[in-house]
Order: C-alpha cells, then sequence, then structure tokens
C-alpha cells in the first residue's frame, strides 16, 4: 500500500480533493499541505463530517494559517454520519484515486492499522474514471457549502474527461453508501446468485447486534466470520451474536496501536471476492437508510487473487477467540449521531468574501429573519457587518478601507430571536480571491514567477527572500536586474529557519553564501525594444513587472495541542497501547505574519542602502528608475498577497520620494539622488541618455499611484503623502519624452489597484493643496520671523514645518530636539492655516467610498 504522504507528494496533478470524516486542520497544515505543495498542488478541496469539524475548530482556532485561503474545507450535514475516505487527485490528462480507512488525521496517517489502495484514471488507463463525477455530485448535496460546490464546478469544467459517461454501474470499482441509497442493497445487485461460505473482516467498530453478518448470511449463505479488530471499540454484544446463524470468532492483532482498516474477504464455492474502505461492520454503516444511514465509500474485487491479499490475510492466521473471550463489557456503539437539542438554534453553513474582496454572503440553518450582523473579529479590531436577507442567503458589504489580513478569519453571526440576539458558534471565512490566486495556473518560466503574477506567486518564504536579495544585490551593484536568471525553487529547510545561533548584526539580506545562483550581469540602456510595447513606451526589468501585460489574466483581490487520538471513538483510559508508532514527523510553519516582518526588514535595508552617498555617486541612469520603483514593487507585491496594508505602501512610497529629490547629500550638492545622477549625466553631456531612461512617465505613473491611492488617517500621514506628491508633481523630467496618451495607458494598466482615480483625480487636488498650506506657513513665517529656526524639544509624532521642508519626528525616543513650527500648534492660532488644513483633508477624502462596516471601538 503507497502511503498517503507519498500519494500526495506525486507530481502532476493541480486538484486534490479530499473525503473524510475526522479532519484535523493542524495536523493537515503541517503535514499533508507541505505534501501536496511538494507535488504542486494548489486547489484543494476537503468535505468532511460537520460534527467532527465542529469540534475541531473549537481546539484549532488562532492556531491555522491558510484556511479558507489556501483550501476551502467543507461540513457535510449527512443525516449520521459522513464516513468516507477518499483521496482524488486530477490534471486535465489523468487522475489518481486513494481510497482506504484512514480519516486526515495524525492517526489515520500513522497511528492505527489502515488499509488503503491507489490507482490511476482518466483517458488512457484501465479506469476512465467516468463514475467519478457521479461520486462527487452525490457528496455535494450533503453540504451548504457554496464555496465548494463552486470549486467542484470549477474542477468539472476544467476537466473535460470527467464527464464522460461511466457505462454500466456494475463495473465501478467503487460504491457510494447514501442514506437514500444504502451499501449492502448495491452489493446485492452487484452479486446477484453468488454464494459464499466464510467471511473474514477487519473493522474499526462494530455495532451490538451483528446486523452485517446476519445480512451476509441471508443473501450470500455465509456460515463462518472471523473478525479482527481491537477489543475497545467492539460494540458487539455476546448474547446477541448467539442469535445470528453464524459461527463467529476473534483475532487480535498488534494490541498497542488500534485496527482501523475496514476489509471483507468472502471465500466459497464461488471463488473469493472482496471490499475495502469506510465501511465498518455496522448497520449504519451498510443497512440503514434516511436519517439512521451513513454516508460510506468502498472499493470492490469482484474477482479476488488471494496472493495479492496475503500479507493482510495471515492476521486471521492467529489463534481464534470465541465471543466470551475475547469481548468485554459492551460500549455504546460508535455510530449514534449526536444530538443538537442543547446546541444553538442558529448555525453558519457557509460563509464566503467574494472575489470582488467586498461582498460577503453566508447561509444560515435555519433560515433567520431578514436582517442580521455578522461579527468578524481580526487580530485588529471587530467588526460589525450589517446583512441582510437576500433569496436564501443574508449578503453584506466590507468598506474600501477594510482589511481582513491575511490569516484565516472566523466570524459569528448575531441574529435576532424574540427580545433578545441569539450568537451562532464561530464559523470560517473562505476567501474567494485568496483560494484563487493559491490554485491559479502559473505558466510562467519558474525563475521568473515569483514577481511576475499576483502577489509573490504562492512561493515559499526562501524563494521570495533569495529573489530579493538577487534583485537588490543587481541594484546596488549597478545592474539592471536579468529576471529570468532568478533561482528556482529549491527544496529542503530554509537555513534561516532552523539556525538558533543568529548573529549579532543588524538586518541583512539573505546570506549570499547559502545561495546557489548567480546573477548574469546585462548593460546596456534602459530600454529594448521588444519589452513592454503596450504601454506605449518600452518597460524592461522592474518596472516591466508593475505593469500588466495583454498575456496577464488579471485576478481580482482585495506549538499546539492537536488531535492525536481517533474522534470516531476514544479508547478506555485502561486500554493498553500508549505506543502508537512512529508518527509522522512535523516541522512548524512559518506564519504570513513572519514572512512579513521578513519583508519590511528587506526593504529597509534596500531604501538605507539607496540612501548612501557611494550608491549616488556610480548610479547609472539605467539603474536609476527600477532602483527606485523596487521598494515600491515589494510593496504592491506584499499588499497584492494580503499581507501589507495600503498605508504601508504609501510610507514606502514616500521614504522612496525622501531618497529621490528631498535627501541631502552636504554642502553645495544638489538634493535628493535623482538630481544627483541628473547633475552627473549633464556635466558629461549625457542629458539625452538619462532622459531616456527615467523620462517616459512609467516611474511618475508608479509613485503617483503609490502615494496617493491609500487614504491617510493621520494628519502625519496626510502631509508626508501630500507633501511627496507635489514633489514628484513638480519634477518634470519625469514625463520629458513622455505625451499624455502614453501616461493614460499607463495609468490604466499599472498594477496598483484604483490608478486612475488616485493619479487622475486625487494627487492634483492634493499637490493644490499642499502648495496652498506652504503658502499659508510662509506667510506666517515672515510674519514671525526666526521662528522655523529655533530647535526646540518634540514630542515624537511630531508634525513639523520649517523653510527647508517638512518633518515628522521618529517614533522613538519619546522626545528629540528639531527645528521647525509644528503644525498643530500654529494653525490653532491662525485660522488660514486650519482652513488650508482641512481644505487638504478635503482633497485627500473627496470621491472615497461610503463605507458599509466599521471597526468597533471600544468604549471609555
Amino acid at each position: 500500500m503507497i502511503s498517503a504522504r507519498k500519494f500526495c507528494q506525486e507530481s502532476g496533478y493541480p486538484v486534490a480533493i479530499f473525503l473524510t470524516y475526522s479532519f484535523d486542520p493542524l495536523f493537515f497544515e503541517r503535514v499533508p499541505l507541505d505534501d501536496l505543495s511538494v507535488g504542486d498542488t494548489r486547489r484543494i478541496l476537503i468535505l468532511a463530517d460537520a460534527g467532527e469539524i465542529a469540534e475541531a475548530m473549537k481546539r484549532c482556532i488562532g492556531q491555522v494559517f491558510h484556511l479558507g485561503r489556501k483550501y476551502t474545507l467543507a461540513e457535510a450535514k449527512a443525516s449520521n454520519l459522513f464516513h468516507p475516505k477518499m483521496i482524488v487527485r486530477l490534471s486535465p490528462d489523468g487522475g489518481r484515486v486513494w481510497i482506504g480507512s484512514g480519516n486526515l488525521t495524525y492517526t489515520g496517517w500513522g497511528g492505527n492499522h489502515e488499509l488503503a489502495t491507489t490507482w490511476s484514471i482518466g483517458p488512457g488507463t484501465d479506469d476512465a474514471g467516468g463514475w467519478l463525477a457521479e461520486i462527487l455530485r452525490s457528496v455535494a448535496t450533503v453540504t451548504s457549502s457554496e464555496a465548494f460546490r463552486a470549486q467542484i464546478e470549477t474542477v468539472r469544467s476544467s476537466i473535460p474527461w470527467l464527464e464522460v459517461p461511466s457505462g454500466d454501474a456494475a463495473q465501478s470499482p467503487v460504491l457510494l453508501g447514501m442514506p437514500n441509497r444504502p451499501l449492502a442493497p448495491q452489493l446485492a445487485r452487484r452479486w446477484d446468485g453468488r454464494r459464499f461460505t466464510t467471511v473474514k473482516i477487519y473493522t474499526g467498530s462494530t455495532d451490538v447486534d451483528g446486523a452485517f453478518l446476519l445480512w451476509a448470511h441471508k443473501i450470500f449463505g455465509v456460515t463462518n466470520a472471523t473478525v479482527c479488530l481491537t477489543p475497545s471499540f467492539a460494540s458487539f454484544e455476546v448474547r446477541q451474536l448467539a442469535k445470528i446463524p453464524i459461527e463467529v470468532r476473534f483475532v487480535e492483532r498488534d494490541p498497542k496501536r488500534r485496527v482501523h482498516a475496514k476489509l471483507y474477504w468472502f471465500s466459497g464455492p464461488d471463488g473469493h471476492a472482496a471490499i475495502m474502505g469506510s465501511a465498518n461492520c455496522s448497520a449504519a454503516a451498510w443497512l440503514a437508510n434516511h436519517d439512521n444511514g451513513n454516508v460510506e465509500l468502498i472499493t470492490v474485487y469482484d474477482t479476488a487473487e488471494r496472493a495479492d491479499f496475503a500479507p493482510i490475510l495471515r492476521d486471521f492466521d492467529g489463534d481464534l477467540l470465541l465471543p466470551k473471550d475475547f469481548l468485554g463489557a459492551p460500549v455504546k456503539p460508535m455510530e449514534q449521531p449526536g444530538s443538537e437539542s442543547a446546541g444553538p438554534s442558529y448555525r453558519i453553513t457557509s460563509i464566503r468574501l467574494r472575489a470582488s474582496g467586498r461582498t460577503i454572503e453566508a447561509l444560515v440553518e435555519p433560515e433567520p429573519g431578514h436582517e442580521a450582523t455578522l461579527m468578524i473579529e481580526t487580530k485588529q479590531h471587530v467588526l460589525r457587518v450589517p446583512m441582510k436577507l437576500s433569496g436564501a442567503r443574508l449578503v453584506g458589504r466590507l468598506s474600501e478601507e477594510i482589511a481582513l489580513g491575511v490569516e484565516p478569519v472566523f466570524a459569528t453571526m448575531e441574529i435576532p430571536s424574540g427580545s433578545g440576539l441569539v450568537v451562532t458558534p464561530p464559523r470560517w471565512i473562505d476567501n474567494e480571491r485568496a483560494i484563487e490566486n493559491a490554485a491559479r495556473d502559473r505558466h510562467v518560466d519558474p525563475n521568473h514567477e515569483v514577481f511576475s503574477g499576483h502577489g509573490f506567486g504562492g512561493a515559499s518564504e526562501q524563494r521570495i527572500m533569495q529573489a530579493i536579495y538577487a534583485i537588490s544585490s543587481s541594484l546596488l551593484n549597478f545592474e539592471t536586474p536579468d529576471l529570468p536568471s532568478l533561482p528556482k525553487e529549491r527544496s529542503g529547510q530554509n537555513k534561516s529557519e532552523t539556525d538558533d545561533e543568529a548573529g549579532d548584526e543588524q538586518v541583512r539580506p539573505v546570506d549570499p553564501s547559502t545561495l546557489t545562483y548567480s546573477l548574469n550581469e546585462q548593460g546596456g540602456g534602459a530600454h529594448t525594444p521588444d519589452q513592454g510595447g503596450a504601454h506605449g513606451v518600452s518597460l524592461q526589468g522592474i518596472m516591466r513587472m508593475l505593469f500588466a501585460t495583454e498575456d496577464e489574466p488579471e485576478i481580482d483581490l482585495s506549538q499546539e495541542r492537536w488531535s492525536a487520538d481517533e474522534p470516531e471513538k476514544f479508547a478506555p483510559d485502561d486500554e493498553p497501547g500508549s505506543d502508537r508508532g512512529n508518527p509522522p514527523q512535523l516541522s512548524a510553519p512559518r506564519s504570513d505574519a513572519e514572512t512579513l516582518a521578513s519583508l519590511r526588514e528587506q526593504i529597509d535595508h534596500f531604501l538605507s542602502e539607496l540612501a548612501r552617498p557611494s550608491f549616488a555617486e556610480g548610479c547609472p541612469a539605467s539603474t536609476l528608475a527600477q532602483a527606485l520603483v523596487f521598494p515600491i514593487l515589494l510593496g504592491v507585491k506584499g499588499n497584492e498577497e494580503g499581507w501589507l496594508p495600503d498605508d504601508v505602501l504609501a510610507s514606502v512610497a514616500c521614504r522612496v520620494v525622501q531618497v529621490m529629490l528631498l535627501k541631502r547629500y552636504g554642502r553645495d550638492k544638489p538634493r535628493g539622488l535623482f538630481r544627483q545622477v541628473q547633475t552627473r549625466y549633464a556635466v558629461a553631456g549625457k542629458r539625452a541618455e538619462f532622459l531616456k531612461a527615467i523620462g517616459d512617465g512609467a516611474l511618475y505613473t508608479v509613485l503617483l499611484a503609490a502615494l496617493a491611492k491609500p487614504e491617510a488617517y493621520s494628519v502625519a500621514s496626510l502631509v508626508q503623502q501630500a507633501d511627496a506628491i507635489h514633489h514628484v508633481m513638480a519634477c518634470p523630467d519625469l514625463v520629458a519624452l513622455s505625451d499624455p496618451d502614453q501616461r493614460a495607458t499607463l495609468t490604466q494598466n499599472v498594477i496598483i489597484r484604483d490608478a486612475a482615480f488616485a493619479i487622475g483625480e486625487r494627487a492634483a487636488r492634493l499637490a493644490v493643496a499642499m502648495e496652498e498650506l506652504t503658502a499659508c506657513l510662509e506667510t506666517w513665517n515672515r510674519a514671525n520671523p526666526g521662528g522655523t529656526h529655533r530647535s526646540t524639544l518634540q514630542r515624537a509624532g511630531s508634525v513639523l514645518w520649517s523653510g527647508q521642508g517638512w518633518e515628522v519626528t521618529p517614533r522613538t525616543p519619546a522626545e528629540t530636539y528639531c527645528v521647525g513650527v509644528k503644525l498643530d500648534t500654529v494653525a490653532a492660532d491662525d485660522t488660514d492655516i486650519q482652513r488650508a488644513i482641512d481644505e487638504l483633508w478635503h482633497a485627500m477624502r473627496e470621491g472615497r467610498a461610503t463605507f458599509a462596516a466599521t471597526p468597533m471601538h471600544a468604549e471609555a
């Protein structure tokens, strides 16, 4: 039997679908999800029993990183238990199937004795797989998750061979038992007329009266049964078994590990046949219908060769025990549906954030009234989203400024009931845009994919940091980055994650000694004629990554305790067998928050290197524009991933403009990196070459979009953004070689969202308002000579103005000596200055969206 881990690591199958009874999200995100990544699987769907998921989530909220973002989890609300165990991995060319007894848990993948089988399906194989579509359609009927159903439809539409008719159902290698279509009648029809005398059974649990054994006697003539299971999981009663006209004996296998396998080996005058899968030896698994029947899945071997099953059948060669010698005191049968009478009256069965990033839809059982309030709790705040009934769904809308963060988000629903409110249990939000981003095809050069797609293209932290180091090293060494030569994703651990002896040095890029690649030097000018022509200008390298291309589809985006015990049934405390075997080795993944911290460090380091005088002295024009936009590219990609909010992008862009246009390099030297390089080229008689590198409007477009798109929420941010915009718009060389049509095309194609509004409306208004504010301050300064030249003690975060420009004091230390006057102080006594500040706020806020959801603030 191939292990489930090796099965998931097989390459070439971008889709994976899991059916399971129990689901442990902590285990899944630490082992199977990593295995699927090795196998390049990107679209992952999981359907598990609703009761089991509810119990798992009680343990796991706050400890999962990818739920609802990298995989879709759905609750199956079957009438009794949703009990199948299947993994399907698919591609347009074919697929692989794994069917067995193990759940998607630690014990199911290594702690128990389990059985499974695998085979290939699809075109050109012995099994065309036509039966699979019907299986998926049937199981989709027991879940209310709209995200899961939508994903199933996406899978079916992208894999045409799934819809090939299955032909004669009797030839299907599997049988699906549903509450309205139990397994036993299906098997009776399939083996109609066959006779067997013995059956050997592996089972994880049983019912009380041996209903399956009696059925096997009546239908197939079985007179002898040998059962292998862990005694503490047997619910058989000796008196009930004595009533069955079958001789029942038991064998015990390895008491240190639970038997959870399910196998039925039939022998008789008509040869051998076998069944393997999820069905235990119980009425609920085989015979019960409607509210008492399980959903089960089995593989059927109509004609089985004993040699193929010999290693398993040898377990039945041991001592045969009578029921009275094997069975202890009766235990409660495993397969009893849980009572919900004491539970809450409402339950969220589906909640998804649509691809727009704003519309949120929920299904609640039973259907509530016309209005409710969705409570979304993030690490920063709690959001209250008004929801209104639209058809069968409750629908609400998030405001433009609300971001749900980079990790799974859970929500509850407040529903009016009588004179009070009923609050549902929490349910995770399925983020459609994040799931599609994780699932999308990436038919690009693997050396190029980190920056060429949306976000960081699903790359690992090591891969992202390698790419950042490669590009930053190239730029800081005055080279034009050769993006196709970036390193491929490497397997193995990232040294930085395992090395306990971190150095005392300041934060630096990834250590080059850990990398196995070299950068190809690329000389020449800033442009090549065959790149980026669709924008009306030729774009290259980093700049090209900031503009969409016609062949690039746009995607709209806005140590724990885990269950080591099989949740199907818990062994008594005195059960021998604390040794569960060798479990899979786990490694705790780094969260997106940790990756975000590394990304911030790399941005800070690059900006500090960019500001060095030595860089200004040697930087060529061909490198200047790309070096200036590289930190913004990282900010944009981090924002697309959901790691960086808009205000951080604006902060990065402000720091870029500070280095580019305002940094002081010494007495009698031009201010700013831009003018340092510009002057050097002018002295050398190469002004035309300089303008060719930076004057096509691309740098201008990126800067204004990054500065003006985010909305400021503090005076400090407002002033910094507006001042930076003013300086960019006052630099004519940035658009010296462009025309309005070219700039309009660039604005439409820059990958920063809402760039057209930011550049065409907000930026111009902010620049005008900033000029007015500066003029008012200059008037005040003339009336109060010397007031801006004194060095005074100012608190952290103070907004200061002097004849040299604006300054916001750093957050640390708490107080520092600075030159300039404090804006709020002078505004308090000068109505013209206060009016100019109000106009600046008006320019920032004009045209913004009306908020539909607002953060809850704690009351004083």
